[in-house]
């Protein structure tokens, strides 16, 4: 898109100046990898990590100065072309998310994940105020006229993430990276800050006032829920009970005597004609403005007696609770607040309804509440489409009888349109489950294949110690070091899985793969002949070059490779030595020492897409920062895990800051998720230990701790200073 000339003034403004800052950036960087002891993060890393971020920043920091500009100037053009319509103007399509989007994250870029959430939240800690500020100036300079999350184009998730990812062309491998960005750190959190305090002057000083903000504008910030007050609502007459904990007035009619006349059926329909009457004057709920309570006089008028008084408090205060909930986007507010009609009505005609909260009036507003929590956006079009045909429902059942039968009906039609939206959601993430299915057949397969060469290494003849095992004759005994084992029960499976995937179980290439196993057994079997010497003589080549054919398909890092190699070669190298000839000195523990100090450690990551959705894969993750530690341990986390349904909102960490997501998709298995950004539309894909370890580390977590009418009654019960009691 064409951006204003006063936008563009702006961005290469910003531009200009990256220069000056990553070079006051890189030069306390230094300062701190040359003195690491003042820094506790950098003090727990290894020291040559330490020294090649420090040799490679004083040589090549302009060149990473350099592609951060270029790499914020790409990704904030794309966000340009990817900004949603403004309000009033006609909702262009939602993207179709590519599969090419969906990348797989392995082990050491979940690792990078926790670093970047580090860096963001020195960054932010640092320029809150100077951010918060320039987000409503930039989203005036935009157009927007409220400020949304991702209206500052400065803000620190989306530098930090340049400032990693320019990193990959100092050459360094994920070690180094992770020593680089704990010695930056802080000095690019001060660095960011007078980066916020000029471009927030800049616009000041050319008359660019800020933005109005809404409740919406910051989605991934923990909305404070009341606090958990205990209360049990699934036990029989949990609501009904706190009646007695509300204060009653005493009513200005006598509603027993007037009902003593007439038999309890005559005086049900007279009470509800008589309240259809009084809600009647303006539809409650209408445009947000009037709620039960403010109706509370003339409705204790139509009371009975006091049994009916003290419901349409306890149902006045609860609703009141409900709309004031923080959780809730503003319009889903206004949807809710078109039930108070009904479930006053119902409430005072059917027991039950205060008897068990499972009644089809509790369950619509508590699934209701619970599918719409995450988003952000009150102008996002899923919402909108959505909340307009469940406001149709909503004033059908306004006019319908208050009955359990309607009420069961209607939220029947509810959970129909809640699958239709999520379903909608999916059909537009096709190209990405497909994807994430593709991904968990290929881990199904991968894994049978494990077992299956574990089963042949373990199940071989030959007297080889596996996993502890004894040698059958010490004479015999040949030994598959760790690191051919740890080759072929784990990066040949890889290998394996990609060769069946691509070419087929039938092919002549994955059968010459699938031989290799058996093949490199019999090769490592003692040599008792010349025959056998020349027979493995023969076979060595061939069986090298389909390793370094099924290598080549996973892209196995040069190191690892050689490592493999070279211990492949040794074996062979010694069944061929001839009998009674010397064998080589073994090596002193000193001189392994200083092999395994000179071994060259694997190539970092390849470049990352400047903002694409993610598929974080990852079987463990490094330890979880201090600062991001909460502060109540997290022992329900696998059990929440476990009861994690489709449609559920989430607060996760991806792309180094929080976000809000929900699953979208997860496979029978249950072990490849995927979760749908509320505010980016962009995808995330995790796989189950992923999560687990997220979740452990209080780096995943439920939206929603407990449900709507729950966190109602929590308000109810809470002090005064935070009960929203009116």
């Amino acid at each position: 898109m064409d951006v204003s000339p006063l936008l563009q003034r702006y961005l290469d403004s910003c531009l200009a100046e990256v220069p000056r800052w990553m070079s006051r950036a890189a030069n306390d960087a230094l300062q701190a990898l040359h003195a690491p002891t003042t820094r506790s993060a950098l003090r727990e890393l290894p020291v040559r990590p330490r020294d090649e971020a420090e040799m490679a920043l004083c040589h090549n920091h302009p060149l990473w100065a350099r592609r951060v500009g270029e790499l914020l100037a790409t990704r904030w053009r794309a966000e340009l072309d990817a900004a949603l319509p403004e309000a009033g103007a006609t909702p262009a399509p939602r993207a179709v998310w590519s599969a090419d989007a969906l990348t797989l994250v392995d082990d050491a870029e979940a690792e990078e994940n926790i670093e970047l959430l580090r860096a963001v939240q020195l960054v932010d800690h640092a320029a809150e105020l100077e951010l918060h500020d320039l987000q409503a100036r930039t989203a005036t300079l935009r157009g927007q006229d409220t400020v949304r999350k991702n209206s500052n184009l400065l803000r620190s998730d989306l530098l930090v993430r340049a400032v990693w990812d320019a990193s990959e062309v100092l050459g360094l491998g994920a070690p180094a990276r992770k020593a680089l960005m704990r010695a930056c750190g802080e000095p690019l959190a001060q660095a960011l800050r007078q980066v916020a305090i000029d471009a927030g002057r800049r616009l000041a000083d050319w008359g660019v006032g800020q933005a109005a903000w809404k409740a919406s504008s910051t989605p991934a910030a923990r909305r404070i829920a009341p606090p958990n007050s205990g209360y049990d609502l699934t036990r029989p007459g949990a609501l009904d009970s706190l009646r007695s904990r509300l204060s009653t007035r005493q009513a200005s009619i006598d509603g027993a005597t007037r009902a003593g006349v007439m038999d309890e059926a005559e005086s049900l329909q007279q009470l509800d004609h008589n309240l259809v009457h009084v809600l009647a004057r303006r539809p409650l709920g209408a445009n947000g403005a009037e709620r039960l309570m403010a109706r509370l006089p003339f409705l204790e008028a139509a009371g009975r007696n006091d049994d009916d008084r003290e419901v349409m408090l306890l149902i006045a205060h609860l609703i009141g609770a409900v709309l004031d909930d923080a959780l809730l986007p503003v319009s889903v507010h206004t949807a809710l607040a078109a039930l108070q009609g009904p479930l006053l009505r119902v409430a005072l005609r059917e027991p039950r309804v205060l008897e068990d909260h499972s009644h089809p009036i509790w369950q619509m507003m508590i699934r209701l509440a619970s599918h719409t929590a995450g988003f952000q956006d009150d102008d996002d079009p899923r919402l909108c489409t959505l909340l307009k045909d469940v406001g149709d429902l909503f004033v059908r059942l306004q006019a319908a009888p208050p009955a359990v039968a309607v009420h069961a009906q209607a939220l029947t039609a509810l959970d129909t349109l809640l699958v239709d939206e999520l379903d909608a959601e999916r059909r537009e993430a096709a190209a990405p489950i497909a994807k994430l299915q593709a991904a968990a057949r290929r881990a199904t397969l991968v894994e049978a294949l494990r077992r299956q060469v574990r089963l042949e290494l373990h199940g071989a003849t030959s007297p080889w110690r596996i996993e502890g095992s004894t040698p059958a004759t010490a004479s015999a005994a040949v030994v598959l070091d760790d690191t051919l084992q740890h080759f072929l029960t784990g990066p040949w499976a890889d290998a394996l899985a990609h060769a069946m995937l691509n070419d087929g179980e039938h092919a002549e290439t994955t059968r010459g793969l699938l031989a290799v196993v058996p093949d490199l057994l019999a090769s490592l079997a003692p040599v008792c002949s010349e025959n056998d010497r020349r027979r493995l003589v023969a076979a060595v080549p061939a069986l090298v070059q389909r390793l370094q054919q099924g290598m080549a398909r996973i892209a196995m890092p040069a190191p690892q490779r050689d490592a493999v190699l070279c211990a492949l070669m040794a074996r062979h190298t010694e069944l061929l030595r001839a009998p009674g000839s010397a064998a080589p000195p073994a090596l002193t523990p000193e001189e392994i020492v200083r092999q395994l100090r000179d071994e060259e450690l694997p190539a970092g990551p390849g470049p990352r897409a400047a903002a694409g959705d993610s598929m974080f894969d990852i079987a463990t993750l490094d330890t979880v920062p201090a600062a991001l530690i909460p502060e109540t341990p997290s022992p329900g986390a696998r059990s929440w895990l476990q009861h994690l349904t489709v449609g559920t909102w989430c607060r996760l960490v991806a792309r180094g800051d929080w976000t809000v997501a929900r699953v979208l998709w997860v496979d029978e298995a249950r072990e490849h998720w995927l979760f749908s950004d509320a505010e980016l539309g962009l995808t995330h894909g995790l796989t189950r230990s992923a999560l687990e370890r997220l979740a452990v580390g209080g780096l995943a977590a439920p939206l929603e701790e407990r449900n709507l009418i729950e966190r109602a009654v929590d308000a109810l019960m809470a002090p005064p200073r935070h009960a929203t009691l009116r």
